[in-house]
């Protein structure tokens, strides 16, 4: 889960969070973002900023599964003194590339973060999360695979080397859209199904049509010496 479980970093809301994550009988990593922290509560804000996410949710703020076929690391970039934009500080960059650099080969490695660290096209100037540069050196470095995130309400997929010019090894990121708040950018609320075979990635969209949520649609990617590349829609 990719961040904002909550509206407000209100007690009820993060207690129901709580009990949907209760019912999803799977293997879950789950990170924070910026509305799991404290708005207009200025002092709960900058004193204790994660305390309804810690209690509710989970204390771990460095998450991590792994298998013997992918590794999936997740980062806090929530932050309480911005009001919505986020960080990846040297310290967890560091913590990073320590766990993606000790996977052994052939093991897929995957990034979960809230903040974005490329733009979707129909927004080029949206910020990203500060200190996307040097992770992403990082994380190149280490043979990270994939980046998860969220944050600006939209779905969409997209290599970071035509974003990061510094960047020569392929790293995809896969943005997932609005699950369930009421903030839509004339998109539905949606979520992302994710199927990783080896080299091989589908990517299913699954849209709120009004009654339920139904699959708008699969992409398929594969990962090669040359990066990744999308080999199919359905």
């Amino acid at each position: 889960v990719s961040g904002d479980l909550t509206q407000r970093a209100r007690r009820g809301q993060f207690a129901a969070a709580r009990r949907f994550l209760d019912r999803v009988a799977l293997p879950r990593l789950i990170v924070p973002g910026n509305h799991d922290i404290p708005l207009y509560n200025v002092l709960a804000r900058f004193g204790w900023p994660l305390y309804g996410y810690r209690r509710h949710i989970t204390d771990d703020l460095l998450p991590r599964f792994q298998d013997e076929e992918i590794a999936v690391a997740g980062v806090n970039t929530a932050r309480p003194n911005r009001w919505k934009d986020g960080c990846i500080s040297a310290e967890q960059i560091e913590e990073l590339r320590r766990h993606f650099a000790a996977q052994p080969a052939g093991v897929s490695k995957v990034l979960v973060a809230h903040h974005p660290f490329i733009p979707p096209e129909r927004d080029a100037r949206a910020t990203l999360v500060e200190g996307a540069a040097q992770a992403l050196r990082v994380l190149e470095a280490c043979g990270c695979h994939l980046i998860l995130a969220g944050h600006l309400h939209l779905a969409y997929v997209g290599d970071v080397r035509p974003h990061h010019v510094e960047i020569k090894r392929s790293i995809l990121v896969v943005q997932a859209g609005t699950a369930t708040s009421h903030r839509r950018r004339d998109e539905p609320n949606a979520y992302n199904v994710l199927t990783l075979d080896g080299p091989l990635l589908s990517i299913d969209v699954r849209a709120w049509n009004g009654q339920r949520f139904v699959s708008t649609g699969v992409s398929e990617y594969q990962y090669s010496d040359s990066g990744w590349s999308r080999v199919g829609v359905s």
